[in-house]
């Protein structure tokens, strides 16, 4: 596990420090120098005392002595500037690193997200990369640093005298012996430590984000009383660290004590036979307490880079997820082989969309991401989903510039089937296909900037209104740049122009986190000015004005309008008013499709279910 743990980290650093490769040579070069006077300094110390006992003139010890001083001054200075320069470095290789994880963490489907808290996802991304990052340095200068300046000291021992060369062998092996033996415990101790951190995370974030209706219903305390053995949990498992830490520290000193003595004695014995000068005791005497430094430190930093091992193989189990929704390389055709195939493009105009046989159902994938991530343990344990279909054997076509209206019950499969369109999942059996191209062989940039999706719940970010409705693509070298006018005109097309007018700094109309201040009517009406930005092809709203008033809903209706004009569109809807813009009409029961066919024809037949549900009122007939 030891070299397990050991190739991982050295692969994890080598991947992430290779761009900066001309700082890690400069980093490597300034180390060995610092410890080089810091080997040199004590063997200066030596050659004044000899001197002084053999009665040298004042100028020859007054020169050993600035030369010390120099010495010791530019070793400090060095040392300060690596442990700057190796911080800085650590810090930059693992903001790479988490640049990656977060992009990862986007790529994967909905249905890992759906079985993860933010503050869970957090914890990865960021909790167990500060803990590497702060392994960087200690790893760097500490523990090489000073593992490079350990050998030192042995070699220069060994060189004056095998007798202490071989207490300082003996002083070094039992120590590193003492922490192999906890080095297990201490491993698992604090993946433990960080796993519950993880846990304490997940639910902090969920239940804050949840503060209001907790409040309102008088769940303070419900919430407090499941935090506490969390919060217990952790507590335990960090006495076990410090109990570990305690026996580390008392065995490393012991051995420190007992090898100074050993030296004190053989040195002691030497000077008396006169086969040492006083200047060569100091420097064995010196150099064997000089080992305690070096010791202590790759002691320090094996517990922080164990600390470190836990965070680098939950690392490493979150790139190895992978995400249900695959997408075929797009290529080019010179370094494309004969067994691949490209991406398929999709056209830039409206298309046909056709489901053919479609079934579906959401699968159980828990088991497999606690296998992988480890982080649900007994004491928080989730309740088994089973894998349930939702859509059952769904053919249909709608032609391209055409608006279809889903209508069915709630869980009857009308959201998930416009997911399966905007691939958030990917159909069991079956195809879907954009005029006559599979979803599944389009890469999914492509398919998603042809496909706009408008739901309820609308995502706002606490940013500028231009960022949120370009979602920050101008500082997206590779999207295209929205500017500002194109922002506006857009704007103006939706009817929107005496609410953007009554903005206190227009475009740079700062919004809050989640859209708070805002309406929802004001959600929905940027929402659809975003998409109407993108200029997709065919446009998906889901119950996209079912929340509200009269007034605000007659303002989304124009708006609407002009966002389905030369598109095909998919509405998921409860009014009448918006199923009337329909051109065709498609009815779901519990998975299955159970009507299809044009709007009017359907009305105006007495014994579909669509002049039923005329009848009774959709509202009522939906509910």
């Amino acid at each position: 596990m030891k070299q397990t743990n050991l190739y991982q980290a050295g692969r994890l650093l080598g991947r992430y420090l290779a761009p900066f490769k001309g700082r890690v040579a400069l980093l490597g070069v300034l180390l060995l120098a610092s410890i080089g006077m810091q080997l040199w300094a004590p063997q200066v110390v030596r050659d004044f005392l000899d001197a002084a006992q053999a009665g040298s003139s004042g100028r020859v010890l007054a020169g050993t002595a600035v030369l010390f001083f120099l010495l010791t001054i530019s070793q400090k200075a060095l040392a300060l500037y690596n442990t700057y320069l190796s911080e800085d470095l650590g810090w930059a290789a693992t903001n790479r690193l988490r640049h990656d994880l977060a992009a990862h963490c986007l790529r994967l489907d909905m249905g890992f997200h759906k079985l993860r808290t933010p503050g869970e996802l957090i914890e990865r991304v960021d909790g167990d990369v500060s803990k590497l990052a702060e392994s960087f340095s200690a790893l760097v200068v500490q523990m090489f640093g000073n593992g490079l300046l350990l050998i030192g000291v042995l070699a220069l021992i060994f060189y004056q005298s095998w007798q202490f060369g071989l207490i300082g062998l003996a002083y070094a092996l039992l120590m590193f012996g003492a922490q192999a033996a906890i080095r297990p415990q201490v491993v698992a101790v604090n993946h433990a430590v960080r796993q519950e951190y993880a846990v304490q995370s997940g639910y902090l974030s969920e239940r804050l984000l949840g503060t209001e209706d907790i409040r309102a219903n008088g769940g303070e305390g419900y919430v407090m009383a499941r935090l506490y053995p969390i919060m217990a949990r952790i507590i335990h498992w960090r006495l076990r660290d410090e109990i570990l830490g305690g026996i580390s520290f008392s065995s490393s000193y012991m051995l420190y004590v007992f090898a100074l003595v050993a030296t004190l004695g053989l040195a002691a014995n030497a000077y008396r036979q006169g086969q040492m000068s006083i200047g060569t005791v100091y420097l064995m005497v010196y150099y064997v307490g000089l080992m305690e430094s070096p010791l202590k430190y790759i002691r320090r930093q094996i517990s922080r880079l164990q600390r470190a091992y836990a965070g680098i193989g939950r690392i490493n189990a979150f790139f190895a997820m992978e995400t249900a929704v695959q997408e075929k390389p797009a290529l080019s055709s010179d370094r494309r082989s004969q067994a691949e195939v490209a991406a398929a493009t999709l056209p830039a105009t409206a298309p046909t969309v056709r489901f053919e046989d479609v079934s579906f159902g959401y699968k159980d994938k828990l088991s497999m991401v606690n296998s992988q991530l480890s982080i649900v343990n007994e004491q928080s344990p989730i309740s088994n989903l089973q894998s349930q279909t939702v859509l059952q054997n769904i053919s249909f076509e709608l032609a391209s510039g055409r608006t279809l209206g889903i209508l069915g019950r709630t869980g009857s499969g009308k959201t998930t089937l416009t997911r399966l369109l905007f691939r958030l999942y990917d159909v069991d059996a079956g195809a879907i296909r954009l005029d006559g191209v599979d979803v599944r062989d389009t890469a999914l940039s492509d398919l998603r900037r042809r496909v706009g999706m408008v739901t309820q719940e609308v995502q706002l970010f606490e940013a500028a209104i231009r960022d949120n409705l370009t979602l920050f693509g101008n500082y997206d070298g590779e999207r295209p740049f929205i500017p500002d006018s194109d922002i506006i005109a857009a704007i103006d097309t939706l009817g929107l122009a005496d609410w953007f007018r009554a903005l206190p700094d227009g475009l740079d109309t700062r919004l809050k986190a989640g859209g708070k201040g805002l309406s929802a009517g004001e959600a929905q009406l940027l929402a659809f000015t975003r998409v109407f930005l993108r200029d997709p092809r065919l446009v998906i709203l889901d119950e996209a004005s079912s929340r509200l008033d009269p007034a605000t809903e007659q303002l989304l209706e124009r708006a609407i309008d002009r966002l389905l004009q030369n598109r095909t569109a998919i509405l998921i809807a409860h009014r009448l008013g918006t199923v009337q813009r329909a051109d065709d009409i498609l009815i779901l029961e519990n998975g299955k499709l159970i009507e299809h066919g044009r709007r009017v024809e359907l009305a105006a037949n007495p014994g579909s279910r669509f002049a039923h549900l005329l009848q009774t009122g959709l509202e009522e007939a939906l509910a």
